[in-house]
């Protein structure tokens, strides 16, 4: 049998906690049509045609976190004024826990962008760049107490504008050595955080260039073992267990203490749209290692999760289903093998119920997902064993008209799904051996002495349930057919 390691991690996202603390901001696009030249000056008349607002800056990242189905708690400070107000109700409609203070005296960043026949005319940009009042100072520190003993990872959006303060930045130090929480770290002013021991710092390569005292230049005109060089010098100036430099169409590199350095390929994306996707991958980031991905298997997935948002014009988000659709149509969903068994074995000594139920999923329907439903009320951890292309031509001399890296991504996205198994074989026996159930459903059309895994799942101690088929509309309340040896 083969786990899908990648698809468990995602899975695993709508069990993590995020605390992201930095600055917010309102991103707005005015788009329109460019007919003719001013005569006031020598610029375009923009017709409009529509108004969009997003969460920017740290919003966004908060944003992205609650999109890839996180639980998100977003920290920072607005001023009393419209823009303000509209960041909180973009937040709330993306059923985001915000924790924005307000500060009369300041003024909510802001960035408008002007966009003519989809291109940039200008960006207008508000917003002071200006130290906190010591009293609203007070306050973030104070609600960072709470977000960190809450949380199991912390994004640290530093765009710079006076949010995280000396005293801030000492006290996510102080708060990770005493919770031992992840920390990334994504910062316009990387040395601000030297001796933080941060988890990963995420700078571009300018901003790496600017941390290290170099002389800026284009990622092009760096060699590969300056580029060696300058990671490594980050990893020993700021002290972070990891250092991921972006170098924007060339990919990203990761570097870690007495490791080789590893090259994330870029995904080139026709016409794309960057805004925030620095943001996009550094939640999907903090998601993956605190899900217990390898890092490296995790900056894989924030890749493709960046690359979903540049193909999406504004200030775009990713969905859990969306990545994972990303992920199947890459390849990297079937690759990596996953070790289902240390996770049994945690859901046994904590005495959780295990369901497994399997399918071709050929094109997922409501019924497919009522009986899914059902089938998770009997128990506490859904498992879902989905026939792989090769089992299917060799059972029945043809495949399933949907690929199977993409069945296992679309069930994989269903909340309610714990974790996905393909298999080869024509019937789940060498599975459910492998997993031990304590149930095994399978859907009222059936007999039980017509399934061939019935004795596997009796002989490893479980029970065979059958449930009535049913349309998603309906609902019921599930009570299926116990049917014991």
């Amino acid at each position: 049998m083969a786990n899908i390691d990648v698809s468990a991690v995602v899975g695993r996202f709508r069990q993590q906690r995020v605390l992201v603390v930095g600055e917010a901001m309102l991103d707005c696009y005015y788009n329109g049509h460019a007919e003719r030249i001013s005569p006031e000056g020598p610029v375009p008349v923009v017709n409009a045609a529509s108004k969009q607002r997003y969460p920017g800056g740290a919003t966004n990242a908060a944003a992205n976190i609650a999109a890839l189905g996180g639980h998100v708690r977003c920290l920072s400070v607005v001023g009393a004024d419209e823009a303000g107000a509209a960041l909180r109700e973009e937040l709330r409609a993306r059923g985001i826990e915000d924790d924005l203070l307000t500060d009369p005296h300041r003024a909510t960043i802001t960035k408008l962008r002007i966009v003519a026949d989809g291109h940039y005319v200008v960006r207008f940009d508000e917003g002071e760049r200006k130290a906190l009042d010591s009293a609203i100072e007070q306050a973030l520190i104070e609600r960072l107490q709470v977000g960190f003993a809450e949380c199991a990872a912390v994004i640290v959006a530093d765009y710079c504008y006076g949010i995280l303060s000396e005293r801030v930045i000492a006290e996510i130090a102080r708060l990770k050595e005493t919770y031992q929480r992840l920390v990334l770290v994504d910062s316009k002013n990387l040395p601000l955080y030297r001796g933080m021991a941060a988890s990963v710092i995420t700078p571009n390569h300018l901003e790496a260039q600017r941390a290290a005292g170099w002389s800026v230049r284009d990622a092009e005109r760096l060699s590969g073992d300056e580029l060696e060089q300058l990671g490594r010098h980050l990893l020993q100036q700021i002290g972070s267990q990891w250092a991921l430099v972006t170098l924007g169409p060339k990919g990203s590199l990761l570097f870690e203490a007495e490791q080789p350095t590893y090259r994330i390929a870029p995904r080139p994306v026709p016409n794309p749209h960057v805004s925030g996707a620095g943001d996009t991958f550094t939640a999907a980031l903090a998601l993956a290692l605190a899900a217990g991905a390898a890092v490296r298997t995790a900056v894989e997935i924030a890749a493709e999760a960046a690359a979903v948002v540049v193909s999406k014009p504004g200030t775009a988000t990713v969905s859990g289903r969306e990545l994972l659709q990303r992920l199947a149509q890459s390849g990297l969903l079937a690759e990596a093998a996953a070790d289902l068994e240390t996770m049994l074995a945690r859901y046994r000594q904590a005495g959780r119920r295990i369901v497994f139920t399997n399918g071709v999923f050929d094109g997922l329907s409501s019924s497919h997902i009522a009986f899914l439903r059902a089938a998770k009320q009997l128990g506490d951890v859904l498992i879902v064993g989905v026939n792989s292309d090769q089992g299917l031509v060799a059972q029945r001399g043809y495949g399933a008209r949907v690929p199977q890296n993409e069945r296992l991504a679309v069930v994989a996205a269903l909340e309610l799904v714990d974790h996905v198994i393909a298999f080869d074989e024509p019937t789940p026996e060498a599975v459910i051996r492998a997993i031990r159930p304590n149930l095994h459903v399978k859907g009222g059309d059936y007999r039980v002495e017509e399934l061939p895994e019935a004795a596997a799942v009796y002989e490893v101690g479980g029970e065979v349930v059958l449930l009535p088929l049913m349309d998603e509309r309906a609902q019921p309340e599930m009570s299926g057919k116990l049917l014991r040896r």
